[in-house]
């Protein structure tokens, strides 16, 4: 396993925002979504994307830079060692999408479904999911930096053995969320729903509200074992 990702300070540091040229120079794609595809400096919308009739899509080692992709339908697809870069994905539809080893930089998501998005051994740095539905979102073994979860709701994530460096939450909801064995550096969680949280002890050093103590308390307690009667 790679080493943990570590930061000196304990406030988290904010995700870059994707840099790319503006609408107006963004052209539309001139080759499909497809396995070993290329998109550079594109502005796709839902007709750009494979069709639902074919199945699901195979875009294993697809790359896409600089880009706008706009309610565009992958749901089911399987897209290992997918890579972002500089890139804004707004009401997509990415749910069950399978993208293992996947290179995600200075992304951002927004209003899409993720529910089931697998995202295990991945590495994210600089990406924000902002007003997105993300129950279920699989994170294992992946390696985070500086992510931002705004309004979004990550029912039952599982972030198992993960390594998370500066994560913040504004009004998330990870009730439920897996993160055990994880590795936490420079974590503020105020404003996100942590009930019911497994492995909260993997959460040391981490940064909640007082309104916060009773779930994540409660977490611990049933980690440990300790019986109330």
């Amino acid at each position: 396993m790679p080493p943990p990702l570590r930061r000196r300070s304990e406030n988290p540091r904010p995700p870059a925002a994707p840099s790319m040229p503006r609408r107006e120079q963004l052209d539309a794609p001139t080759s499909e979504l497809e396995a070993d595809g290329l998109w550079d400096g594109v502005l796709a919308g839902a007709a750009d994307g494979p069709d639902p009739a074919d199945g699901p899509a195979d875009l294993g080692g697809m790359e896409i830079r600089e880009s706008v992709i706009e309610g565009l339908r992958l749901s089911g697809a399987r897209a290992d060692s997918l890579r972002l870069t500089d890139v804004e994905l707004r009401d997509c539809d990415l749910s069950g999408l399978v993208a293992d080893g996947a290179s995600l930089t200075r992304v951002r998501f927004v209003d899409c479904r993720l529910t089931g998005l697998v995202l295990s051994a991945a590495r994210l740095t600089d990406v924000s999911f902002e007003d997105c539905h993300a129950d279920m979102l699989n994170m294992r073994m992946a390696r985070l930096q500086r992510i931002r979860l705004s309004g979004t709701r990550c029912r039952q994530a599982d972030l198992h053995e993960a390594q998370v460096a500066d994560l913040s939450t504004e009004g998330a909801d990870l009730r439920g969320a897996t993160v055990e064995r994880a590795q936490f550096s420079a974590t503020d969680l105020r404003g996100a729903d942590l009930e019911d949280l497994r492995g909260a002890s993997a959460l040391r050093g981490a940064i909640i509200s007082s309104e916060q103590v009773l779930g994540v308390g409660l977490a611990l307690i049933g980690e440990t074992g300790i019986r109330v009667l």
